[in-house]
């Protein structure tokens, strides 16, 4: 569905409550929207373990967000969709690689001269804590097509006979506070909220983000067309007409055996469709417990569980646990870990019975500093609440470092 040259742009309503109002384009277009495309959390730059992609020269788990992404692009030209939505982390940081901000427009630029309309929020990985800092998203304000989102507030993006009820990700003010001022359009044949958020009293809708915002499943519409949902990685169906998308790659162990890929969907209907994509393998092989083997018999039991996967070019992590004291010395962790060569990334941990940690073999490479703190923080042993104060404080603390 091609612009016309005489559509008009006017003030966009907005119901947010930062003191800038928000203003967003509404569309005149003839005919009527009825399919269209949601994705969510790629996490563009995102980057992992120290392998380099030996095509494009960098590091390998970034080369595979941006093929994840290209890919998600080109299913989406074949699905020839009216609009694509984008639920949040289109970058994996507020400050993402020059390369990133490239990849990014180029892809955008391909769905946006085939046609597509293209609708952008922020999420939490990609909104600044301070808001001087300035949003990444206003490079994309310039381009035809694309309406990037990331003033906090509601903000109507109306194209033909849908409207987009957009809510980045914000804290200041709260997305909960933000959420019961949503007003549906009267004179939109279709009303679609796109929204980067948890679901509140959840254990499965949400993450262990320290800055995650949280809505209450209560407070959105019933009578909302769709919901476009951002922030939970796994592709799932909250209510009916509800739905996060997922994300496109796997951005960690956790995520292990979940589907990726984009959700089509015909607003006439009220039908849904996911269209997996491919990614890189990964396996949380089963763990070997060896309280009663040897070191012989533990190498054994490490060869078979791995010949049983196929790794060449995957991520795979595997633990030993309960290893006595004695076998822990005399474990060749070296051999052990060739065992796994043809794998992008294998992940060995020994966990030894008399509880000491200091057997344990890591992968030597270093992560974003942050990410390395979190996981330093969350193996303390110390108390849940002390836990989640050094968390709380320590990420404000790199926020106002990168800043």
């Amino acid at each position: 569905m091609k612009r016309e040259s005489g559509e008009v742009y006017v003030a966009g309503h907005s119901s947010g409550l930062s003191r800038r109002p928000n203003v967003t384009p509404v569309i005149s277009k003839e005919g009527c929207i009825m399919r269209l495309v949601h994705i969510s959390d790629t996490h563009l730059g995102f980057f992992a373990y120290s392998r380099s992609d030996p095509d494009m020269g960098i590091n390998q788990r970034e080369a595979d967000f941006y093929r994840a992404f290209a890919r998600a692009v080109d299913r989406i030209m074949e699905i020839k969709p009216d609009i694509v939505v984008h639920a949040g982390d289109l970058f994996d940081g507020v400050r993402p690689q020059n390369r990133a901000i490239d990849f990014a427009i180029r892809q955008l630029i391909r769905l946006s001269e085939s046609g597509v309309e293209i609708v952008l929020i922020s999420g939490n990985h990609s909104t600044p804590k301070m808001r001087e800092t300035g949003s990444i998203f206003r490079i994309f304000e310039h381009l035809n097509g694309i309406h990037p989102i990331h003033e906090p507030g509601i903000s109507e993006v109306t194209v033909g006979d849908l409207t987009i009820h957009a809510i980045p990700h914000s804290t200041t003010p709260s997305m909960m506070d933000v959420l019961p001022r949503l007003k549906l359009s009267r004179d939109s044949r279709y009303n679609v909220l796109l929204v980067h958020a948890g679901i509140e009293g959840s254990s499965r809708y949400r993450t262990d983000h320290i800055n995650q915002q949280m809505i209450a499943l209560g407070t959105i519409p019933a009578d909302l067309d769709y919901v476009a949902l951002g922030h939970y990685h796994e592709f799932a169906k909250v209510r009916k007409g509800m739905f996060y998308s997922g994300s496109i790659e796997r951005l960690g162990f956790g995520e292990v055996g979940q589907k990726k890929g984009i959700v089509e969907v015909d607003l006439a209907r009220g039908n849904t469709q996911f269209h997996e994509l491919g990614t890189r393998s990964m396996f949380d092989i089963e763990s070997v417990d060896a309280g009663d083997l040897s070191g012989i018999e533990v190498f054994s039991e490490v060869k078979s569980r791995l010949e049983e996967v196929p790794l060449e070019g995957a991520i795979a992590r595997l633990s030993i646990k309960n290893v006595r004291p004695e076998v822990a010395r005399s474990l060749d962790v070296s051999s052990l870990k060739r065992l796994a060569l043809d794998a992008l990334h294998f992940d060995l941990k020994i966990e030894r019975k008399d509880g000491d940690m200091h057997g344990e073999a890591r992968d030597p490479s270093i992560g974003p500093l942050e990410r390395e703190y979190v996981e330093y923080v969350r193996g303390l042993n110390i108390a849940e609440d002390r836990k989640k104060r050094l968390l709380s404080l320590g990420t404000s603390y790199f926020a106002e470092g990168t800043e």
